[in-house]
């Protein structure tokens, strides 16, 4: 008996004799094709779906980063309006305790410098 590449064989059971036979495995090549088509059928719902994945995170993604990048611009806004208010405020701190406003306003409230007679040296 020699194996032929074609799936099928050839017997020799005597010199005139030569009788070539076919494999009938029809029924076994479907069984193993639908298999396989069931494997293909499942890795391409598996890719379906992990390209969805993929799609909608990427997208969901961008959004989050869209979001985070307008918060930023609005906390900058935010911070350069109150540098400029810190400014001012430093800036009226900075008169309020000048030596002639305090004085204005400690005579305005009835204040006065004390006298000789009243400051105490320990």
């Amino acid at each position: 008996m020699i194996k032929d590449y074609s799936d099928s064989f050839i017997l020799a059971n005597s010199r005139n004799k030569i009788k070539t036979s076919r494999k009938k495995s029809s029924a076994a090549s479907t069984d193993l094709f639908s298999a396989s088509k069931l494997m293909w059928k499942t890795v391409g719902a598996m890719l379906l779906v992990t390209v969805i994945i993929g799609i909608s995170s990427t997208i969901w993604y961008g959004l989050q980063v869209q979001v985070a990048l307008d918060q930023i611009g609005s906390n900058m806004d935010i911070n350069t309006a109150l540098h400029k208010k810190k400014k001012l405020l430093i800036v009226q701190r900075d008169l309020m305790l000048t030596q002639n406003q305090m004085e204005a306003a400690a005579q305005k409230i009835g204040l006065q410098s004390p006298e000789e007679k009243q400051i105490r040296y320990p």
